[in-house]
């Protein structure tokens, strides 16, 4: 199977790198900074981009061109496809969020998302990220520069997370490959980690809001995904074994020896690896536990019902430095 990645860039291009050969492919140029890119989640031949030029396009790989484009008028700042390849959404730099239809990779407009409540008027904020629920086609997280993370479910909104800071960074919300958490960066230099269960939401149904989370300490932090190749069993102690990330080519790394940042930090998760790309690369151990790797537990701040969070959970992190580190859970919430 061929490992190929996207990356867009403030050079107004997007690049096409094979993951093997670590060399690049091709270049697809913009006329301005591309904010948003997405391969088709079924023929990969294909992909989406967002441009400050106010276009959404869509490209064909082997061709190198455009096959459709469409003029928003307003800068675009956030494009996914849906599940099944055949609808787009995409978010503007006024907050505008529009459905298109993209089968037969053509774009047509067919409805526009109300993100605002109703019995408010404030000036909309610009979209910043789209994530697609597992196995869903119809729910989808939005995160928006006015510090909120919304489910909408079709056209209705039915929750939203509250409590990290985004304002002008191009921050964009992330769900666990389970659907259990809400994972996102933040302008205050922490991770964000809420409850995204069904039962944890009372409110759900009713467009409710959801205030409590955790945190966990992250200097610049301005992106924070979560590793999908995490599996942990139920007892802690055997999070070090089933641990994916073990450490730092040429050695393994310690808790006392990541940076100092296990220690910086008050989150429930704890620094696994800091790495700063390409000088240290990081290292997968598939077959055994990572030597060196201690039982360790941070309590979490928790604003809220401290509910107590998946145990070896694992959160990957780049920062505004260029620096990427992967934060594992082992320990428990603490009722503040």
């Amino acid at each position: 199977m061929v490992q190929q990645l996207l990356s867009s860039s403030m050079d107004k291009t997007v690049r096409l790198w094979d993951l093997s050969s670590k060399s690049c492919l091709k270049i697809f140029s913009h006329s301005d900074y591309v904010t948003c890119i997405q391969f088709n989640p079924v023929d990969d031949r294909y992909f989406i981009s967002g441009s400050l030029d106010a276009k959404v396009r869509i490209w064909s790989i082997p061709d190198r061109q455009v096959v459709d484009w469409n003029d928003l008028h307003e800068m675009v700042t956030a494009a996914c496809y849906t599940p099944d390849g055949q609808g787009a959404l995409v978010g503007s730099y006024k907050g505008s969020c529009r459905l298109y239809n993209t089968s037969e990779n053509k774009l047509v407009q067919k409805s526009q998302i109300n993100l605002q409540n109703k019995k408010k008027k404030s000036h909309q904020k610009k979209i910043t990220g789209f994530q697609f629920a597992p196995g869903s086609k119809s729910e989808v997280l939005i995160t928006s520069a006015d510090s909120r993370i919304r489910v909408i479910d079709g056209f209705d909104l039915v929750h939203k997370f509250k409590g990290f800071r985004n304002t002008n960074s191009q921050i964009s919300a992330s769900l666990t490959s389970d659907g259990k958490y809400v994972i996102s960066a933040s302008e205050d230099s922490y991770v964000y980690v809420w409850r995204h269960e069904i039962e944890s939401q009372p409110n759900r149904s009713k467009g409710g809001v959801t205030r409590s989370y955790e945190l966990f300490h992250c200097q610049d932090v301005s992106v924070a995904i979560p590793w999908p190749g995490m599996a942990c069993s139920s007892d802690p102690w055997d999070c070090c074994s089933t641990a994916v990330v073990a450490g730092v080519e040429n050695g393994n790394v310690s808790p006392s020896e990541s940076s100092g940042a296990a220690a910086e930090s008050n989150g429930f998760l704890f620094d696994r690896i800091s790495a700063t790309w390409p000088e240290e690369k990081l290292v997968m151990n598939v077959n055994g536990a990572a030597k060196g790797c201690r039982g360790e537990f941070f309590s979490s701040s928790s604003n809220g019902n401290g509910n107590r969070s998946g145990w070896g959970m694992v959160i990957v992190s780049a920062g505004l430095r260029g620096e990427i580190k992967a934060f594992q859970n082992f320990g428990l919430p603490v009722r503040l």
